[in-house]
């Protein structure tokens, strides 16, 4: 029982990480796509070609949960996402990969936080060094050498840290009455709206017809695997996870950006950044150990 357990605690951990991955990649390819399209209008179509991707393969799914549900149940976690990436790609436009990196990882610390106003969850005092250590290496690994200066690129990843928190916590709350997948569209969906109402109030619609075939292709990436895969995955894994985890894992994402962002970019890490990223690896694994031993604790106390 206790083996199977941890071997399903081990699968949600691969999801996670299987994100990070994604995410890891899609950064950089953003900014090669911001050569020839502006955010919003990447946010538009990337986020109604995921839509409509939902309702192509789960649209009868989707309709019968969506009628019978409450507005509370996916409104605020969808707020949360739509807010989180259009505030991120504004960064990406404005900012390096790395330094969103670092900043999108701030969860890490906010998500526990947001646990206990909204999920009334007790803080897990012993996941608190961990944190401070994952927020220290973050600063090396995407600072390098330099000073960390708040522009407004960087500004506007802070928002999308604050958001990505709460995006966490609220689909903890969600997944009580919703599934994954319909969480997942209803995200999508609300971000594509929001999406375009900026497109076409801040941006010039006729600049779509200037749109080259890479940033076409990487519009595809991102709907296909940074929407639809890593939404349902991140998603699966909260039905069985702690949200301050899930951020825990997250921090493997600056990681993977800076190793794409070396492959597509040209972007470097000092000796300061790598240190950096063994420091998040470390935090990682100690805390999939930490909440390993836990759910062993818990079945043990329920076998008994």
């Amino acid at each position: 029982m206790i083996a199977r357990d941890n071997l399903l605690q081990m699968k949600y951990f691969s999801f996670i990480l299987l994100q990070s991955v994604i995410y890891g990649l899609g950064n950089p390819l953003t900014k090669i796509a911001y050569e020839s399209i502006t955010p919003f209008w990447l946010l538009t179509f990337r986020f109604f070609i995921a839509l409509f991707i939902f309702f192509l393969f789960f649209g009868k799914r989707l309709t019968t949960q969506l009628k019978t549900a409450k507005l509370s149940q996916y409104l605020p976690v969808s707020l949360c996402v739509a807010v989180a990436y259009i505030t991120c790609n504004l960064a990406l436009n404005w900012t390096s990969a790395t330094n969103v990196g670092f900043i999108m990882s701030l969860p890490v610390i906010f998500a526990p936080l947001l646990a206990i106003v909204i999920l009334h969850q007790k803080y897990d005092f012993r996941y608190l060094p961990l944190q401070i250590i994952v927020t220290v290496g973050l600063y090396l690994l995407c600072c390098n050498d330099g000073g960390f200066t708040l522009n407004k690129g960087d500004f506007c990843a802070l928002i999308t840290a604050f958001a990505l928190s709460g995006a966490l916590v609220f689909t903890k709350k969600s997944l009580e009455s919703l599934d994954a997948v319909t969480i997942s569209a209803a995200q999508a969906g609300l971000t594509a709206l929001l999406s375009l109402f900026c497109a076409l109030v801040l941006d010039d619609y006729r600049a779509v017809a200037y749109i080259e075939p890479a940033a076409w292709a990487v519009i595809v990436y991102l709907a296909l695997t940074c929407t639809c895969l890593a939404y349902v995955l991140q998603n699966l894994a909260l039905v069985h996870l702690s949200p301050g985890t899930v951020s825990m894992l997250q921090c493997t994402q600056p990681i993977l950006t800076a190793v794409f962002s070396f492959l597509i970019l040209g972007e470097t890490l000092s000796f300061r950044g790598i240190i950096g990223g063994l420091i998040i690896i470390g935090s990682v694994l100690a805390a999939s150990l930490m909440e390993t031993h836990k759910t062993t604790d818990d079945v043990q106390e329920r076998s008994t």
